[in-house]
């Protein structure tokens, strides 16, 4: 099972990767220069980003989660602002009723090319004495809109 987490985390790091190079090819010099991305201060942007994100999770605010993704960002194969809302209402909903208000993040490495940062790590759902009752992994690529970081694809493995 964890071999194959694995393997769908590599096999998505190549896609993002390859959809880049696509990108990239089409792009001129001048215009890749023009895009560079300072990888330390998006990480800290980021970081300051899922530290509110998990703010909005424990206020109950969908509203927020949902605003935190790009304009085409998805959640698994969720899409579109009103579904993004709604699915983060039903999975507040799932945690609270479950005593686990606390979404937790841990992030282990940061990528990056022009255009896009990629954060891989893991999440944990605790209650309040800090007791992690469930845990995963995610890959979120991060893109910039209207010069602040979104959430363009969130997986979770």
């Amino acid at each position: 099972m964890k071999t194959l987490r694995i393997t769908q985390l590599l096999w998505v790091i190549l896609f993002l990767i390859s959809i880049s190079a696509c990108n990239n090819a089409a792009k001129s010099e001048t215009e890749q220069k023009a895009t560079f991305i300072d990888i330390a201060q998006a990480r800290k942007e980021i970081e300051a980003i899922d530290t509110q994100f998990t703010e909005d999770f424990k206020n109950k605010d969908s509203v927020a989660l949902a605003n935190h993704y790009a304009s085409d960002g998805t959640l698994g194969s969720v899409k579109g602002k009103d579904n993004l809302v709604s699915t983060w209402n039903k999975m507040i909903k799932n945690a609270f009723d479950n005593e686990t208000p606390n979404l937790l993040f841990e992030t282990n490495a940061f990528l990056s090319d022009d255009e896009f940062v990629v954060e891989l790590g893991g999440y944990r759902f605790a209650d309040n004495d800090g007791n992690t009752k469930s845990h995963g992994k995610y890959v979120v690529v991060w893109k910039r809109e209207n010069g602040e970081w979104k959430i363009y694809r969130d997986v979770g493995l």
